[in-house]
């Protein structure tokens, strides 16, 4: 005799949900409080325009005695511009589920898109910062991402180089320009004794915090004046830094494995597309071709996971290339770089935000000039993490249109003539810039957690 169990007689029951919802985890978003904002007037265009006067050279021979210089120098003048990005978001929610949920669903909707609206800020601000020309890699031994060492931490010798590279450069703290109190003695350092800003994750904050055999230096200071900092894991100010903490930030690992060449109808490597040759494009035959993938968690936005190059040579008669991400973890989409030439710079964007299940013919080299981003250390450095250091006048954040938060008006239009359901959604304009390629230093390191 079969038994008639709890499990059998399941929708016949009540799915009781209690009325108190479970938190969503914190997040700390601090990208967009560094940047100086800047408001573009309507009617002015997509594009803003700094300019900088530049330096002077200085005369490197002596004047004659009543003649005048035979050259005159010339006032220099540097533009930078930035181009405006529209971002936003909706929300429809049916008045059905209005109707039958537990939950205020329009204001849980606000609060879900403001937070959505921020962490697109913040990552948006901080792809501009990724993008700087100015990048120490540990204490600057290292010549690139994928030469640190899995050991390569965040070390008293690493901030020491960092702050001598700003400071060398005229960078001025934040706060500054620095003048000291009239009748006061200088403070005998470039800085005047104020601090540069480093954002970072709790990975850096925790490795410059940790003791070694020898206590460590941050924590025999901490335990001597300030066992508050200590207590609290709260770094604050060392070594003419202050210490901010986010955990919005890039962790940048190896996807898929680390054997460069791939063979037809085969992946490379764990959540990697599989890569097979036809004959219905227009690349050329017998040739190499190189690739890289880079994969985006759908909550966060960046390109964190970063294949190596791999590579596949067409046949005789191949001139096509099919990457299918099927079968892949849900919850993240990819980017596809490929050419015909090795290195990162010579890998172009050909296709971005690739969700899984989709499929990606090549049947030309991509036109575009957005290049693969470097991978980490294949032999054995697991994730590295970025560390922006900000000097003053670091960054700004151009707005033209602020944030705003859209909802529809209840009731029939003409486009909803039953008020079946309500639209809720979020917009801005706006892009980051560095003001100053000298004033943000990003510092790549490993870490110990």
């Amino acid at each position: 005799m079969a038994l008639t169990t709890s499990t059998t007689q399941a929708n016949d029951q009540d799915t009781v949900i209690q009325m108190k919802l479970l938190k969503r985890a914190n997040l700390r978003l601090v990208a967009a409080s560094i940047c100086e904002k800047v408001q573009q007037g309507q009617g002015e265009g997509l594009t803003a325009t700094f300019v900088r006067y530049q330096r002077m050279d200085v005369p490197l021979t002596t004047l004659t005695e009543g003649t005048n210089p035979t050259t005159y120098s010339d006032l220099s003048l540097e533009q930078q511009t930035v181009t405006l990005d529209q971002w936003g978001d909706v929300i429809a929610i049916t008045d059905l589920a209005k109707l039958t949920t537990k939950h205020p669903l329009v204001e849980e909707a606000i609060k879900l898109l403001a937070d959505n609206a921020q962490r697109v800020i913040d990552r948006e601000v901080q792809i501009v910062w990724m993008a700087g020309t100015n990048v120490q890699y540990h204490d600057g031994t290292a010549a690139s991402r994928s030469a640190i060492a899995a050991g390569e931490i965040m070390t008293d010798a690493a901030i020491h180089q960092a702050v001598v590279t700003l400071s060398d450069a005229g960078a001025n703290p934040r706060g500054a320009p620095y003048t000291e109190p009239k009748g006061q003695a200088a403070t005998g350092n470039l800085r005047g004794g104020q601090h540069y800003v480093a954002v970072c994750g709790p990975h850096v904050i925790h490795d410059i915090m940790t003791t070694s055999t020898s206590l460590g230096t941050w924590a025999s200071a901490a335990m001597y004046a300030n066992q508050k900092a200590l207590y609290n894991s709260e770094v604050g100010t060392w070594l003419g830094v202050r210490w901010v903490e986010t955990n919005f930030i890039p962790k940048f690992a190896i996807l898929g494995n680390t054997t460069a060449a791939v063979s037809d109808t085969n992946a490379f490597g764990t959540d990697t597309p599989t890569v097979t040759l036809g004959t219905a494009g227009g690349l050329a035959n017998s040739t190499a071709h190189y690739f890289k993938v880079t994969r985006k968690k759908l909550t966060r936005g960046f390109e964190e996971d970063i294949s190596i190059e791999h590579s596949l040579s067409t046949g005789a008669s191949d001139d096509q290339y099919t990457f299918d991400f099927s079968g892949l973890t849900a919850g993240y989409v990819y980017n596809l770089y490929f050419g015909n030439a090795t290195g990162d710079a010579n890998l172009l964007l050909h296709t971005e935000n690739i969700e899984v299940g989709d499929s990606v013919s090549v049947i030309a080299l991509p036109s575009g000039t957005a290049a693969a981003p470097p991978n980490v250390n294949t032999t054995g450095t697991p994730t590295i993490h970025p560390v922006y250091i900000h000097a003053e006048e670091s960054c700004r954040w151009v707005g033209l249109q602020n944030l705003q938060i859209l909802r529809s008006a209840p009731g029939p239009t003409t486009h909803n003539p039953l008020d079946l359901y309500q639209t809720i959604g979020y917009k801005f304009m706006a892009k980051a810039m560095i003001a100053d390629q000298n004033r943000l230093l990003r510092v790549e390191v490993a870490s110990t957690y």
